[in-house]
């Protein structure tokens, strides 16, 4: 019997010797073939039943437009007449009580001292939390604008200071109508959502604002007359807390070693911030403790005299560190108390010395020898004014430090006002003056002029001055410098207080009454207010034909009188015209039988006569008028003469009217060239704006007559964008003047 294993083996052999064949190799490859096709199908019907298979359509193409990002916040302007001064302490919840007011309905902010409605009380720190408040909230603001407005020119000139900043043309002298446009464009951002904080600091009286507000915008005024501000949210300052060594008021004092002392002295200041910083130089100065300062303090207060118009602790405080000074210091601060708070420094006295008036007896009759001494030592004056910063009397360095108002009146009071004299001569020496190089009116001295006015301006509003000449020679320049740069507002109170002290001191018969009378009746002119011109100036004309009948001052006044009728016809008063031609007749008349026909003072009145021809339509007789006075003009006065400007423009004007744009031209070349460069520093001058527009019309009107025409469009198109004028309106206006002359 075989056994299955030994079956299984023989057929293992059996199989091995087939496939070993040739026949069982034919075999192998087909069944290889076969089962390779199997494989692969079994392969693919396997995954088949686990594959989906995903039939990809065509689908339009989507484009994702992302969201447009907003613009960037426009950044914040920078602060325009940015402040400093002290650490402020404990006003923090009144600066968040005036945020409050100002977003609420009211539309500005009226800060006034507490209770002082009536008398300006100083020192309750004002201007600090005004300074405090646009401080912290900087942020919410778009732009921040800090105005001195002690007047209305100030105002104005605080305002100007925008004009860079806003893009708009920055005037060499700040005038109103500047002022206007920088509120206009304020008032435009505000409506664009970009919010402005304002802020008028030392206002006088509300009148010095109005018109000057932008709409919209937050505004702060502080002011020492509550009253008068209706509409507005009042807010009272009170004095800063001192029940505790932890309140500001002794912390403002100073960091205290011994807390209850600073906080009883700092209870005798009342808490009046302005008396706890000069006490707190006092105490700094004299190396004194709190308990000794307010002993000292007691004993200066109780030598204070009463009066509402400071608090007796101030006057106090200021008594304590002048008792100190060193007698230099004692008269710099003394002299300083009389100036403007701002602008005070070395100077102001160093300079005297030089200045064209130095000898004269008018002047160094008023200051004592020390004084005069003093003035001559720039060391003593510079160690004077470090000693009066060290005592925080003054504040700042050089020539830009500042007294605080209620400071310099409690100087003035322990004074009492004696060194007033000595404070306008001082200014008087060196106050451009006369004629020539050394005139208020001789564009050079501008600059001087700018920098001395708000310090005689100052001396005006204190009220302290005497009645000398040296005070209405200031008073007379400081009229003839604003009139000059068309701060004609500035101007009338000059000529008002110079009439006060020449009726004051002089008689009926002295010419210089008669010239007061007529300087105010053309500050009148000037602001338009023709009844008071005109009393004046007739009072100026009777005057001299009482006492000085057959003189150059008549015939001067003669003409003002005459002028003042032409301005009211051109103003609407047309009946005014031909009494204008017989005062001017007059004076025409008169200065013949003086000079002579050739002399400069007959062509002033054949000028002022031609005014009035023109005004009555009689051209061609204006025309020459005009001319003979250029002519008489140009054969007696100095080349570059500010009268020769006025000569050739008005005759060029008058030629222009009557179509004779050929012979205008030159004369409005030569008017337009001495008033440049007579105005060099003042671009936008009127004088200058007045004969570049005369030019513009006539190079437009010999244009359109094809003369030259290319170039003379485009040299009135550079003029009408150097000096503001709109081409297009230009153009229209020069349609005005005909292009051929007329009938005679």
């Amino acid at each position: 019997m075989v056994n299955s294993g030994g079956r299984g083996a023989l057929m293992m052999d059996w199989l091995y010797e087939f496939f070993e064949s040739q026949s069982g190799k034919v075999l192998l490859g087909v069944l290889g073939v076969v089962g390779g096709i199997a494989v692969i199908w079994s392969f693919l019907h396997w995954a088949g039943r686990r594959t989906r298979v995903i039939k990809v359509e065509p689908q339009p193409v989507r484009i994702v437009q992302e969201p447009t990002p907003p613009p960037p916040p426009e950044p914040p302007l920078p602060v325009i007449n940015p402040q400093s001064g002290r650490p402020v302490l404990g006003r923090d919840k009144d600066v968040e009580t005036l945020r409050a007011l100002l977003t609420g309905p009211a539309k500005g902010v009226e800060i006034v001292n507490s209770g002082a409605v009536l008398a300006g009380h100083g020192g309750f720190g004002k201007s600090t939390l005004a300074r405090h408040y646009a401080a912290t909230h900087r942020a919410d603001y778009h732009g921040v604008l800090w105005a001195d407005a002690e007047s209305r020119q100030s105002a104005i000139s605080g305002l100007c200071a925008a004009c860079e900043t806003l893009g708009l043309e920055t005037p060499e002298q700040p005038q109103e109508s500047q002022a206007k446009a920088v509120v206009a464009a304020i008032a435009r951002q505000v409506a664009e959502g970009k919010p402005w904080l304002l802020i008028f600091d030392n206002v006088e009286t509300r009148a010095d604002v109005e018109g000057l507000l932008p709409a919209g915008a937050h505004i702060l005024v502080t002011t020492r007359q509550g009253q008068g501000w209706a509409g507005w949210a009042p807010f009272e300052i009170e004095t800063l807390p001192f029940k505790t060594p932890e309140d500001p008021a002794p912390r403002l004092l100073m960091q205290a070693e011994e807390p209850e002392a600073a906080r009883a002295l700092a209870e005798a200041l009342g808490g009046l911030p302005l008396a706890l910083v000069l006490m707190g130089g006092f105490l700094k100065a004299e190396g004194m403790g709190f308990a000794e300062g307010e002993a000292h303090l007691k004993e200066a207060m109780a030598r204070a005299p009463v009066n509402e118009g400071y608090p007796t602790s101030l006057l106090g405080a200021v008594r304590l560190s002048y008792e100190k000074l060193s007698d230099d210091s004692k008269i710099v601060a003394q002299l300083c108390s009389f100036w403007a708070p701002e602008g005070l420094g070395p100077k102001l006295i160093a300079n005297a010395p030089g200045g064209p008036w130095w000898n004269e007896d008018w002047v160094t009759d008023l200051m004592p020898e020390p004084i005069q001494s003093l003035a001559q030592d720039p060391f003593r004056i510079r160690d004077a004014f470090t000693e009066l910063s060290a005592r925080s009397l003054l504040t700042g360095t050089g020539d830009s430090r500042a007294m605080h108002r209620m400071t310099a009146l409690a100087l003035r009071v322990i004074g009492e006002n004696a060194l007033a004299p000595a404070s306008v001569a001082l200014l008087a020496a060196v106050y451009p003056g006369g004629g020539g190089e050394h005139s208020a009116q001789n564009s050079k001295n501008y600059p001087l002029c700018a920098r001395l006015t708000p310090h005689v301006r100052a001396l005006l509003a204190g009220g302290a001055t005497p009645d000398v000449a040296a005070w209405n020679y200031l008073l007379n320049q400081v009229g003839g410098y604003l009139d000059a740069i068309a701060d004609y507002q500035g101007r009338l109170p000059m000529a008002e207080e110079s009439l006060r002290i020449m009726e004051a001191r002089l008689k009926e018969a002295d010419r210089d009454l008669a010239v007061a009378h007529a300087n105010l009746g053309a500050a009148y002119q000037r602001l338009h207010q023709w009844e008071a011109a005109e009393a004046a100036l007739r009072r100026a004309v009777a005057l001299h034909e009482a006492h000085r009948p057959d003189s150059a001052d008549l015939a001067d006044s003669l003409d003002m009188l005459g002028g003042l009728l032409v301005a009211h016809a051109r103003a609407g008063a047309k009946g005014r015209l031909p009494k204008a031609a017989k005062l001017h007749q007059r004076a025409l008349a008169l200065r013949r039988r003086l000079f002579g026909r050739r002399t400069a003072p007959v062509a002033l009145a054949l000028n002022n006569l031609g005014a009035v021809r023109s005004d009555q339509g009689r051209r061609r007789a204006a025309a020459r008028l005009y001319g003979a006075a250029h002519s008489i003009w140009r054969a007696v006065l100095p080349e570059g003469d500010a009268r020769l400007a006025t000569g050739a423009m008005n005759s060029g004007a008058s030629w222009l009217r009557v179509g004779d744009a050929a012979e205008a031209e030159p004369l409005l070349r030569e008017a337009l060239a001495i008033r440049e460069a007579a105005f060099a520093e003042q671009p936008q001058h009127p004088e200058r704006r007045n004969a570049a527009g005369w030019l513009i019309a006539c190079l437009l009107v010999r244009a359109r007559a094809g003369v030259n025409r290319g170039a003379r469009e485009a040299e009135a198109k550079r003029l009408s964008a150097e000096y503001g004028f709109d081409f297009a309106e230009m153009e229209r206006l020069s349609r005005q003047f005909p292009d051929l002359p007329l009938e005679a």
